[in-house]
Order: C-alpha cells, then structure tokens, then sequence
C-alpha cells in the first residue's frame, strides 16, 4: 500500500480500505474477540467469513459498487456484519438514525436513493406501514422472525459463497453516506470516501493513545459518524476487542465495564453528567479504564473535573463533525485542557477566520469561524452543489462553529455561528452560559436561546433541568450566571423543564427549545 502525505507534512497515512484492513486483522488475530454484545461473541475470522458470505448474498441480488444500502439498527453485531459487508460488495453504507420515525426513514430512503434497506427487528415496527413502499425496487431485509414481504438477514449471511465478490474499489469512491443531524435544517447526506474515513482513523490514532490490546465498550449509537468510524470500524481496525451496547443505561454500562475490563471509554456530555452524580458508580470497580473521551458535543469543564475527580481518570475531549469523518481536533491525554477541543489532530490544518467574509486569517485570542483541511474532510453533500460551495472553499472545510486559538494551538469553542445570540449588538455563544449553569450543584442540564426582545433584540433564556432531589430558584440561577460572566452574557429569563432535548449524539436540540418559545409566546 501507498504512503500518503496529507497538509501537514509531519503526518503521513496508509492508503487501505476498511474492508482491507479487517482482513489483515483476521489473519494477524484469528481467534480474537472482535465483538462481544451479550452473551455472544465473534472472532476476527468468523467476522471476516461472515462478510465475506454476506457481500456475496448482497452481489447476487444486484447490489454493487456504488448502491447505497440503507442501515436502520442500533448496535449489534448485525449492523458491523451489514457495514463491512456492504463495503465488500463495492456499496455505499447510508446508515439511519435509530430513533428515527417513518418520515424520515421514507426520506432518508428515497433521498439516497437505496438500493438495499437492512432493518434490525427491533425498529421492524417503524417500517411496518411502509414496508410494501421500501421493499417495491429494493432489497427489503430484517433480522429476526421471517416476515411476508422482507428477506431474512440470517439468511443473506448464511448463504453459502466461495468468498467475497472480487470488487476493484479506489480510495476516493465513496463507503458511506450519513446525513447531518438536521438541528439547524433538513438533512443533507454527507459523502464520504474510503479515504476520509480510514485516513481519519489513522489520525485519530495519532492523537489519541488508543491500541491493539484495549478493550471499546462501544454504547454510541454506530449510525453516529463519531461511533460508526471510530469506535465501531476503528477498534476493528487497530485489531482491538469492543463490547456492544444497543442502549445507554448507567448500571449496565458500569457492570461491563468492569466485566469485561475496559480500556477506554468514548462518551457524550450527558454520561459525564452521568458519571459525575450517579450513585452507581462507587459500586463498581473501574480501576481498568485509562482514559474516557468525550466528543459530539461541547463537554462543561465542571461536571467534567467533577467526574474526573470521582472517577480518578483523565478526561479529555475531542472535536469533529461528520462532513470531517469526524475527528479534526483532540487533547493530548498527557495535555488535556478540559475547556478546550484541543490542537488538531495530525495531518489537519486549522484557521479561525473572520466571521463576516471568511476571507481574513484572525490572531491568537481572537474570535471567529474555524476553518479546517485534511485528507478528512468530505467530497460534499449529496446532490446539493449549492450547500457544497457554501462550506467548502479553495479546499477549506468552514465548520459553521465559532472559536479561538491560543499560543500552543488549542482552539476554544465559542458556539455555533448560527446560534449566536445577540444581546444589544453583542454576541452571546449558547454553550458558554449553558456550561455556567451547569456549574451550579443544583443544574442536571441547560439549554439557552435568544428569546425576542424590543428592546435588545434577543436576551438570553434558559431552560434547565434540575438534579433529583436538589431545589433552585431561577432568580438564584441568574444570580449565579451573573457573578461568573459579563453582564452582556448573563441569563434574563429561566424556565424549568423535566428534560433538556439532546440528539442520540449529544448534541442540544435547541430549535425544540427554541420551537417551545414561540409556543409559548403565540399562546400569551
């Protein structure tokens, strides 16, 4: 295989597929647990078969280089077995957002144009109305019991074959196909080739100590760009052993942990809020983990040092999205500032720009748009020139998230362009407050947004969660806020909420929060 240097040419990667790479794994280590989830367990060469057997199955109904297959799972060993076997069979993973209802599925479906759609038995309920519609053109299968109208997955992957297709695929076809969040509008699919991906693991590998001997307990959601390369196909690719969960549940993840020993722990702000106040924790011993990494979010830095402190392991956080697959910014382990993403990773290159052209490089301290390049970054947004050329400019990613960077290269987070929230002129970052908020021993979780002002134009709301147990008034809160950032800043407004809406991923949805004040405001 070739060596490639990417922007920086301190950094240089191997050109290897996923699916190339999970065969030379299965040859170095046979007999190794690839995947534990439950009581069942696959080694490197029976996933290796597996795939094999599947792609094969996938060839003989006509899907081929190119075909997007659809994959609407939660975690299991059935979406690894459709992932690699899709690659194999020269496809396009378009993976689905297990939370997702009929609409958006049809959408996601028919927008991608699947060739094949993959169902795990335990969404089979979403796609029961619209099953004759999915399966009218399509490859249609589920896992589970046999249903009219779908082929059995076990079947595909049972089926005998000789071995794999043999299917020429370069680097820079395309292996998956994830759609944004759609949180600030409607999804885009986001093209991403073999390239992307396997270059972005070898940066990620480069960053962050991750190794052959540690142990994954993988409860991300795989659909997540985050979980899906580099904790799913990543741990496959460094020959590292990951334990499966379908759901987060605080008992069960600290009983695996300790369990099956594991290494290193990939999290979202809402476990380390977790982590931090769950009674739970002093029950188990953890004393395995090295490290716990939080990404697809913007972490607070107290409930974080408070989880550090508890737990007596090193946080650090990371930075990525899916249009870069995702990682383009980590903390060194040896390094970590907690309220900061941290210096990109090998391999990328970084600017912060000013946020009214882009065009302008801006200094150490000051504020503006991060800009990114690097082998990571994706082709573009599937059939959408226009939101194409709006992100990616003379071979600059811009992220749409505002930040600074100082002397050392540590880059801040600020908050999104786009939600900024502007007080008389001044503009607000959302995740600041929210992060001040969540200081406050009574806040579980914070949401803000700019509600409409006459006068200022937007102030600054919240919306909290408070913790079990705990008692807070919001003029207390907003005293609180008040002593700890500039008054431009401060919180004018609280309201109380059971729960603060977060995305599978983290992310706070604050367009429903944003949708409930308007609500509320139409309904005065």
């Amino acid at each position: 295989m070739t060596l490639t240097a990417s922007p920086k040419a301190r950094f240089t990667y191997r050109e290897v597929s996923l699916q190339d790479r999970l065969r030379e794994v299965a040859r170095e280590v046979p007999t190794k647990a690839a995947l534990i989830h439950g009581d069942r367990t696959v080694t490197y060469a029976d996933l290796d078969a597996a795939t094999d057997r599947f792609a094969a199955a996938l060839a003989r109904r006509g899907i081929g280089p190119g075909d997007r297959v659809t994959l609407f799972m939660p975690n299991s060993v059935e979406f690894v077995i459709a992932f690699y076997g899709t690659l194999k069979a020269g496809g396009v993973v378009n993976p689905i957002n297990a939370l997702s209802k009929e609409r958006e599925v049809r959408f996601q479906v028919d927008d991608s144009g699947a060739k094949a759609v993959l169902v795990h038995e335990a969404l089979w309920p979403v796609i029961e109305p619209i099953r004759a519609e999915l399966a009218a053109g399509r490859l249609l299968a589920r896992t589970g019991a046999p249903t009219d109208g779908a082929a059995q997955f076990d079947d595909l992957v049972a089926e005998a074959a000789p071995g794999a297709p043999s299917v020429r695929v370069s680097l820079d076809d395309l292996a998956a196909l994830p759609y944004t969040s759609g949180t600030t509008g409607f999804p885009k699919g986001v093209m991403l080739t073999h390239r992307n991906l396997t270059a972005n693991q070898q940066q990620f590998f480069a960053a962050v100590p991750v190794r052959r001997d540690d142990v994954f307990l993988n409860v991300l959601p795989y659909f997540h760009i985050y979980a899906l390369n580099l904790l799913m196909a990543g741990a496959i690719s460094l020959g590292a052993t990951q334990v499966l969960m379908s759901r987060f549940d605080m008992v069960e993840y600290l009983t695996l942990v300790e369990k099956h020993r594991a290494t290193v722990c990939f999290v979202v702000p809402p476990i380390v809020l977790g982590l931090a106040q769950h009674p739970e924790v002093d029950r188990h011993d953890l004393s395995s983990v090295r490290f716990f990494f939080s990404g697809a979010a913007p972490l607070a830095p107290e409930p974080a040092r408070r989880m550090a402190q508890r737990m007596g392991k090193p946080i650090i956080q990371g930075y990525g999205l899916t249009e870069t697959s995702p990682v383009t910014h980590a903390n060194p382990v040896d390094a970590a500032v907690l309220e900061s993403i941290g210096p990109a990773v090998p391999g990328t290159d970084d600017r912060i720009v000013d946020l009214e052209t882009g065009s302008r490089d801006l200094g150490t301290g000051e504020v503006g748009e991060i800009a990114v390049r690097g082998p990571q970054v994706m082709r573009g947004y599937w059939r959408k020139q226009d939101d194409t050329d709006a992100v990616l400019r003379d071979g600059w990613f811009f992220t749409g998230d505002v930040g600074k960077k100082d002397a050392k290269g540590y880059v801040f987070i600020v908050d999104r362009k786009k939600e900024f929230i502007k007080y008389k002129g001044f503009g607000v970052g959302p995740a600041e407050v929210e992060a001040v908020l969540c200081e406050h021993p009574a806040v579980a979780d914070a949401g803000v947004i700019g509600k409409p002002d006459a006068e200022a134009g937007e102030i600054p709301k919240a919306f909290v969660q408070v913790r079990a147990g705990a008692s807070v008034t919001g003029d207390e809160l907003m005293a609180f806020v008040k002593e700890r950032i500039a008054d431009y800043k401060r919180v004018r407004e609280v309201e109380f909420i059971d729960k603060v809406p977060r995305t599978a991923s983290g992310k706070i949805l604050r367009r429903e929060l944003a949708e409930r004040q308007k609500a509320a405001t139409a309904a005065v």
